[in-house]
């Protein structure tokens, strides 16, 4: 893989290259450039990475409280983990570095 092409992705806009393409698929996909197709297909990698983070997020909010102190640890300890890769991964969606991602938690 070339540098230029990953250059150039990084540049893309990927929201703005979907709309276009969702907008006149007959005309905008056939002419969309390399570094947009493959911007949307890292982008499509990114967005699958999150939403299979959420689903084992939403798995460890369901698992049981069954009084056990020991298993009720290890539900907190995977709800913990997951909701940290969710927020990692958002960040990075959203091109914020951990430094950023620290900030905007003490923020909140």
């Amino acid at each position: 893989m070339s540098k230029t092409l990953l250059e150039a992705a990084a540049e893309v806009d990927v929201i703005d290259a979907a709309g276009r393409i969702i907008a006149n698929p007959a005309r905008n996909a056939i002419a969309a450039p390399a570094a947009t197709v493959f911007a949307l297909a890292m982008a499509t990698e990114r967005f699958w990475a999150v939403c299979v983070e959420a689903e084992l997020l939403a798995r460890a909010v369901r698992l049981p409280m069954t009084g056990n102190v020991h298993d009720e640890d290890v539900r907190d300890d995977a709800i913990q983990q997951q909701t940290q890769r969710v927020h990692e991964l958002m960040a990075a969606l959203r091109g914020e570095t951990p430094k950023d991602e620290e900030h905007a938690t003490q923020r909140t």
